[in-house]
């Protein structure tokens, strides 16, 4: 699994002054620090060497990072811009403030960690410490953070209404997220897709999978099988793993979900022989998740539709995964064979 990222948003000034001195130095001696002793890796807008736009390398981190910091020492509006756009997206944030330096109303009732550069708080680590305490505790929450000056808001860039499109997969969530929707579910919790794998590897899936089950939640795995005539179909070579590797690991994820299932009665696997889905499926009750399969793209980069109940989407993709589910049944178990009657002695 990739290292988790953190993006800095902080006052950088000019090369030799004041303010990119003091910026450095929050950065080496406390953040830094920080998300090594929590295996996040930290950047910096000016760390970042892609071609383009700063600004849309910007964007980009703060929407797609797992965390930022954000430093509103020097009271710089670049900084309380890109605040703003992290909360309204959800991210999660800790807010770092230079003791002696005034917090604006709209922000001093959020938590802040005051620092000092004082030789003694720095060799201590104090803010260090209290940074990755504040880690542990979005840890704890699985990176949830809610829109602060509106808990009920959707995020930013998520809901509208019943029907939210996300261009890339990968864009949308961190794994722990995910795993933090699926445990949501109470009556029903599908995934489609042609192994899965990917959920294969997330940690605590299976405790997951035993917390529905007992509380009699339906879940559901469905999944290729290596015979499907349509499965090379999907995959292109200039994009994707070897075709080769696709049936071990469609054997190896059945394998997994299998054991799951025959631990748990609430749990069901089955592999489509007949048919073929156009689109990789996670149902957590009302609320699901369609990224559709391209033929030009990776796994990561699919489009990305999360719908509600009452849309007629949620209906047609429900209605999918129990066509495929239906038209796949389990084949019977074979039967021991008896051994033929002994021949009569005359």
């Amino acid at each position: 699994m990739a290292a988790k990222k953190c993006f800095v948003i902080s006052p950088i000034g000019l090369p030799d002054s004041e303010v990119r001195e003091h910026a450095d130095d929050v950065f080496e001696y406390i953040i830094e620090p920080a998300m090594e002793m929590v295996g996040i890796k930290a950047h910096r807008a000016d760390h970042d060497q892609e071609m383009g736009r700063i600004t849309d390398h910007m964007f980009k981190s703060i929407l797609n990072d797992d965390l930022c910091i954000a430093v509103l020492s020097f009271q710089n509006p670049n900084v309380f811009y890109e605040l703003a756009i992290a909360q309204s997206a959800a991210r999660p944030v800790i807010i770092l403030n230079q003791k002696g330096h005034p917090l604006p109303f709209d922000i001093k009732d959020l938590r802040v960690i005051e620092y000092t550069l004082r030789p003694k708080m720095i060799q201590e680590q104090v803010y260090v410490k209290q940074i990755v305490e504040m880690v542990r505790n979005l840890e704890a929450a699985n990176w949830v953070a809610p829109v602060p000056f509106g808990p009920g808001l959707s995020p930013l860039g998520r809901a509208r209404g019943d029907f939210t499109y996300c261009g890339r997969l990968e864009d949308y969530a961190p794994s722990a997220q995910w795993l933090a929707m699926i445990q949501g579910a109470e009556r029903n919790l599908d995934l489609l897709g042609i192994n899965l794998k990917y959920w294969t590897k997330a940690p605590g899936l299976p405790a997951i999978v035993e917390q529905r089950a007992a509380i009699g939640c339906r879940v559901r795995f469905l999944i290729a099988h290596p015979e499907n005539p349509a499965l090379p179909m999907y995959y292109n070579p200039s994009v994707t793993v070897a075709l080769a590797q696709v049936g071990p690991d469609i054997i190896s994820t059945n394998a997994f979900f299998r054991k799951l299932a025959t631990a748990y009665p609430n749990v069901e696997v089955r592999q489509m022989r007949t048919g073929c889905h156009h689109q990789q499926l996670v149902r957590v009750d009302d609320r699901l998740f369609a990224s559709l399969v391209m033929y030009s793209e990776t796994t990561r980069r699919y489009p990305l539709i999360e719908c509600k109940s009452p849309s007629s989407f949620f209906q047609a993709m429900v209605g999918e995964f129990d066509a495929l589910w239906d038209a796949n049944p389990d084949p019977p178990a074979p039967q021991p064979q008896q051994a033929p009657p002994s021949a009569s002695t005359p």
